[in-house]
C-alpha cells in the first residue's frame, strides 16, 4: 500500500479529541454534480492517439537574440531531423518556452533523464529517473514534440540562464523583450511561422504575460500554461496579510540565487568573454532595488512590496486576460489542488471565459453561462512541480499538450476543443468532475452556520454562544502538514516520488486542536448519507471581537472519516486589518453570501481592528474539489497563526501576542461558511 495509509493513521491519532456531535447532514434533493472515474484517457479527445515518433532531433545552441537596448538573450533550438541527421523538410510549427531557470539547466536534466545516463539507470532506479524526467519537462524539455513534427525553442529571459541583463520577477521589460522573441521565433528556418507557447510555473506565467501584450494576428496561435496562477502577489507572496514564507524559502536559494550564477557557466563555458559579462550582470541583479533579496527585505520590513500596489499590479496576469481573449488565443490551463497557485489558476479560467463572452472578467461565471472549448482547465490533485503525476490521477500530460497544439498549430480537428464542459477537475481519489462554468452551477454555494462544535444549515437563534481563540504564532501541525507541503513548492512530494510513494504529510491538517495546549475550535456536519461533492471556492464569514488592536485567522477544511481520521482539503488566511473587500472582484452567491471574498491588500485599504468591537471578517478559503463518501463529514477548524508556512508582518506581532479573539455564533452575529456542495451523480464516461 502507498504511504497514504501512514498519513491516515497518523492523522487519526492527532484527531482523537477533535470532534463534537454533528448536526443534520447537508444534502440537496434536486440536481447534483455528475462525476465519473479518471482513467488514462482523461483530458484526451475521443478516439485520438498521439502519432508515432518519426523524426530525430537536431540542436542549435545559444542562438543570440538582440533586444532593442542591445541586451542579448540566448536560446536553444531543437528541430526534427531525417534518418541521415539532416534537417527534415518540414515546414514545422514552433513550440516556444521562455524560462527564468536556465535553458542549459533543462539540458542538464535531459542528460540525467531522457538521454545520457537516464536510459542506463532506468531499470535500476525507475522512480529517480521518472522524477528527473518530470523536472526536465518542467524546465522546458520538449523532444517528445520534436519527434512528432515540431520545432522547440527555449529562451532564457533577460537576466537569467545564459542571457545578459538584469532580472526581476515578471518585470514589464520581459513583455517588451517577448515581442522581439516572438518575431525571431516566427522566422526560424524551416518553420511555418506559427507558434504555441508553453511552460510550467514561471514559464507559464511568462507565456500568459507575453500573449497579453501581442497585437491581433500575431504568430502565437495557442497557449498551454501549467500551474500559472493569476496574480503573483495574491497567489504566491501574501495571503491577505499572511506572508507565504514557505514558498519564499523553497525558491530563494536554488532557483533565485544559485541558478542565475550557475547557468552562464553551463551555457557559455566555451565563450569566456560572454560568460564574464553575463555572470556579472546576474550577480549585480541581486543588489538592484527590484532584485530578489532586496524585494524580500522590503516586504518583511513593511515596504511597498508588502502590499498589492503598483509594483505587483505591473506583474499581474489578470491585467492582460482581456487582451488574450480579444485576440482569441486558445488556452489550455493546468492547475493543481495541491499547487500553491491553487486559487489563481481557476480564477484565470473564469476570467478568460468571461472576457471571451464579453462579460466583466473579474467576476464568477454566471450559472447559465456556456463555456467555450477554446479556453479549458484541467485541475487535479497535483503539486507544483509535477502536474498530472500521481495521487490517483496519473495522466499523460505530453499527449494532452500534443492534442491541443495539433489542433491549433496543425489544424488537426481532433475534437479536443469540442466540449460543453471545459472545466475538468479531479479529486485525490480519482473522481472526475466536469462543468461548463466556474464556480459550478451544479454545486451552488450554501451557508453552514457555526454551532457548538457543529456545522448546520439552520441559522442559529441562540442569544449567546462563542469560541475563544488565543493567538499562537505557530500552526500546531509543524511542517508535516498539507499547507506546508503545498506552499513549499511541492518539494516534499518530489522527494517522496523518488521512493515511488506520495508525500505522507500532504493529507495532515495543519491546525489540530491540542487540549491543554492550543484550542483551535472545530465544527463538523453530520455524516453525509450519499456521495456529496465539494467543488470550488469557499468563503468563511466570521463575526469576532479581539481584545487587542489586531486579529488573525487561519481556516482549514477537512474530510473526517467514520473512524475519526482527518484529511486536509484546503485552507485560507486573513489578517484582521486586511479585511476590506473589493466589491467588484468579490464573488457572491445569488443570496448575497461571499463565496470568493477579494481583499485589495493595498496599504491604503488597511482597516483598524478596534478592541472589543464585534467585526465581520471574510476569509478567502482556496478552492477544493472533493467527493465526500457516505459516513464522512465536512469539518472546518479556526486558528490564528500559521508559522512556519505563513507569518504575519513583524510589526504586527506586538499587537497580537497575548491576545485572544472571540468568534460569535449567535442570532445577532451568526458566523458561517459558504461552501459549494451538491449530491454526486455518478455517470459513465463515453
Amino acid at each position: 500500500m502507498r504511504a497514504r495509509q501512514l498519513s491516515v493513521s497518523m492523522a487519526a491519532f492527532v484527531a482523537l479529541t477533535l470532534f463534537a456531535s454533528p448536526p443534520s447532514a447537508v444534502a440537496d434533493e434536486d440536481g447534483g454534480v455528475p462525476i465519473s472515474s479518471v482513467d488514462a484517457r482523461t483530458g484526451l479527445p475521443p478516439g485520438w492517439r498521439p502519432g508515432p515518433e518519426i523524426y530525430g532531433v537536431g540542436e542549435t545552441e545559444s542562438v543570440e537574440i538582440p533586444m532593442s537596448d542591445g541586451t542579448v538573450l540566448r536560446a536553444n533550438v531543437r528541430y526534427p531531423t531525417a534518418a541521415d541527421g539532416t534537417p527534415a523538410p518540414g515546414p514545422f510549427p514552433i513550440m516556444l518556452t521562455q524560462t527564468a531557470y536556465g535553458k542549459d539547466s533543462a539540458g542538464l536534466m535531459r542528460l540525467l533523464s531522457y538521454d545520457g545516463i537516464g536510459p542506463a539507470l532506468r531499470q535500476a532506479l525507475p522512480s529517480v529517473i521518472q522524477v528527473a524526467e518530470q523536472i526536465a519537462d518542467a524546465a522546458g524539455y520538449g523532444d517528445y514534440f520534436v519527434r512528432r513534427g515540431y520545432i522547440t525553442a527555449v529562451v532564457d529571459l533577460r537576466g537569467t540562464g545564459s542571457s545578459e541583463g538584469h532580472w526581476s520577477v515578471l518585470q514589464p521589460q520581459e513583455r517588451e523583450d517577448s515581442k522581439r522573441v516572438i518575431s525571431w521565433a516566427a522566422g526560424l528556418p524551416n518553420s511555418t511561422g506559427e507558434i504555441g507557447l508553453w511552460g510550467l510555473s514561471y514559464l507559464g506565467m511568462s507565456e500568459l504575460m507575453t500573449a497579453g501584450v501581442l497585437e491581433p494576428g500575431s504568430p502565437v496561435k495557442a497557449l498551454f500554461p501549467l500551474m500559472p496562477g493569476n496574480n503573483a502577489y495574491l497567489d504566491l507572496i501574501n495571503h491577505d496579510g499572511f506572508v507565504n514564507v514557505s514558498f519564499v524559502w523553497s525558491v530563494l536559494w536554488v532557483p533565485m540565487t544559485i541558478l542565475p550564477q550557475l547557468d552562464p557557466i553551463l551555457g557559455l563555458y566555451a565563450r569566456p568573454d560572454r560568460l564574464l559579462k553575463t555572470f556579472g550582470d546576474h550577480l549585480l541583479t541581486h543588489l538592484r532595488p527590484d532584485g530578489t533579496w532586496p524585494s524580500i527585505l522590503n516586504a518583511l520590513f513593511d515596504g511597498d512590496r508588502a502590499y498589492n500596489g503598483p509594483y505587483w499590479g505591473d506583474r499581474s496576469i489578470d491585467n492582460v486576460i482581456e487582451n488574450i481573449a480579444a485576440n482569441d488565443i486558445p488556452t489550455y490551463l493546468i492547475g493543481g489542488q495541491n499547487d500553491l497557485l491553487q486559487d489563481g489558476t481557476p480564477r484565470t479560467f473564469a476570467a478568460l471565459q468571461n472576457a471571451y463572452a464579453h462579460r466583466p472578467h473579474t467576476g464568477p461565471m454566471p450559472p447559465d453561462a456556456t463555456g467555450s472549448g477554446r479556453f479549458q482547465m484541467l485541475y487535479g490533485p497535483w503539486f507544483h512541480i509535477q502536474p498530472g503525476v500521481g495521487r490517483n490521477a496519473d495522466l499523460d500530460m505530453h499527449a494532452i499538450e500534443l492534442a491541443w497544439f495539433d489542433r491549433w498549430l496543425k489544424n488537426d480537428r481532433n475534437g479536443i476543443d469540442e466540449t460543453a464542459t471545459p472545466l475538468h477537475a479531479i479529486d485525490s481519489n480519482g473522481n472526475l468532475i466536469e462543468s461548463a462554468t466556474y464556480p459550478l452551477a451544479a454545486a451552488p454555494g450554501r451557508d453552514l452556520y457555526l454551532g457548538d462544535g457543529v456545522l448546520t444549515a439552520d441559522r442559529t437563534t441562540a442569544p449567546a454562544g462563542s469560541d475563544r481563540i488565543a493567538f499562537s504564532p505557530l500552526n500546531t501541525g509543524t511542517i508535516c502538514n498539507r499547507s506546508f507541503s503545498q506552499n513549499f513548492s511541492g518539494v516534499y512530494q518530489l522527494l517522496a516520488s523518488l521512493l515511488g510513494v506520495d508525500d505522507p504529510c500532504a493529507d495532515f491538517p495543519p491546525q489540530p486542536d491540542i487540549p491543554g495546549l492550543v484550542h483551535n475550535p472545530s465544527y463538523a456536519t453530520e455524516p453525509f448519507t450519499e456521495p456529496t461533492v465539494l467543488a470550488g471556492p469557499i468563503g468563511a464569514t466570521l463575526y469576532a471581537s479581539s481584545d487587542r488592536p489586531a486579529a488573525a485567522f487561519s481556516v482549514t477544511v477537512q474530510d473526517i472519516a467514520p473512524d475519526g481520521s482527518a484529511t486536509a482539503l484546503t485552507d485560507g488566511q486573513l489578517a484582521g486589518n486586511f479585511r476590506a473587500l473589493d466589491p467588484s472582484r468579490s464573488w457572491r452567491t445569488p443570496d448575497g453570501s461571499l463565496i470568493g471574498p477579494f481583499h485589495p491588500d493595498t496599504r491604503e485599504s488597511l482597516l483598524p481592528v478596534v478592541p472589543g468591537a464585534v467585526t465581520e471578517y471574510n476569509v478567502k478559503v482556496r478552492p477544493a474539489f472533493h467527493v465526500f463518501e457516505p459516513g464522512h463529514r465536512l469539518q472546518i477548524t479556526i486558528a490564528s497563526g500559521d508559522a512556519p508556512t505563513h507569518i504575519l508582518g513583524p510589526k504586527d506581532y506586538p499587537a497580537l501576542l497575548g491576545g485572544t479573539v472571540e468568534v460569535r455564533r449567535t442570532a445577532e452575529h451568526p458566523s458561517f461558511v459558504t461552501v459549494p456542495l451538491a449530491p454526486a451523480q455518478p455517470r459513465s464516461r463515453p
